[in-house]
């Protein structure tokens, strides 16, 4: 079994040649794949078309979000989905997914010239609410906050349905600059996450009528720094654990749980069923 790794490259010629390596090397070829869109090459947004038929809102989503969008509205392919209250009589919530169909085409050409058989197009919101469905024994739902390097993302999950999403600012750049010198820095940076947090659960709460998850699961991408965890775990009122697959996923053998970190939205996009 081949161990997990990660690339990074903002050269799109570095990543197929990197892309058609591993295939060729994996012997992935025609290999049902599914694509993870970067998080700047779409938007999601919260919409309302609560008179409009469900065949016509599509369309009706398209022009409405038009001036948010830096492209013609003709050109967007969107998605929509709805987030139902957990115990409430109110309306669900609808959010729209839209992405610029020369950058689908763009990915799209990659993945296939690489030798993959695409499968889907996700993105990683939806990538990151299927690692938390393997987490079952959580019955109130899961909280997975992922540190990347330049930001962090936030999502609260209950059976099957991704209630929130929140991107932070923060990331393990801002973190570890801070770490090793600067206990009252680091303390202001974890700080500031436990806002964003305990603001997204009280919009759960408020919004959806969803009582507290079980936990919150931290992931972080370049190096472990245990007062993250620690400190989060002593200020929210919920449990607060480092995130990891143990008994939960079988991984690649010697993979570190780091490094499997770095790859959540490919190992999420993997687990992607029909029916998401």
């Amino acid at each position: 079994m081949q161990q997990a790794s990660f690339y990074s490259s903002s050269v799109s010629a570095d990543r197929q040649h990197y892309l058609e390596q591993q295939v060729r090397e994996t012997d992935l070829k025609k290999s049902p794949a599914v694509i993870i869109l970067p998080a700047d090459s779409y938007q999601l947004m919260q919409v309302d078309v609560a008179e409009i038929p469900k065949a016509e809102q599509r369309d009706a989503v398209r022009w409405k979000i038009s001036e948010r969008l830096d492209y013609p509205a003709a050109d967007a392919v969107i998605d929509l989905f709805e987030v139902e209250p957990f115990s409430s009589e109110k309306k669900p919530a609808l959010y729209a997914v839209s992405a610029q169909q020369q950058i689908l085409r763009q990915w799209l050409a990659i993945s296939k010239q690489s030798g993959l058989a695409i499968s889907a197009i996700d993105i990683p919101e939806f990538s990151l609410r299927n690692i938390c469905e393997l987490f079952t024994e959580d019955e109130r739902g899961l909280a997975v906050l992922l540190l990347l390097k330049h930001n962090g993302v936030l999502v609260i999950v209950r059976d099957g349905t991704l209630y929130l999403v929140r991107w932070l600012s923060i990331g393990m750049d801002d973190l570890l600059a801070v770490s090793k010198q600067d206990d009252e820095a680091l303390a202001e940076q974890i700080d500031s996450i436990v806002l964003e947090i305990q603001r997204s659960f009280d919009y759960c709460e408020s919004n959806f009528h969803l009582p507290l998850v079980s936990r919150l699961l931290v992931a972080q991408t370049q190096n472990e720094i245990p007062e993250v965890v620690h400190s989060l775990n002593e200020y929210l009122s919920v449990n607060v654990e480092a995130f990891s697959f143990e008994n939960i996923l079988e991984v690649p053998e010697g993979s570190q749980q780091i490094e499997l970190n770095r790859c959540l939205f490919a190992i999420g996009g993997a687990l992607r069923q029909e029916n998401n």
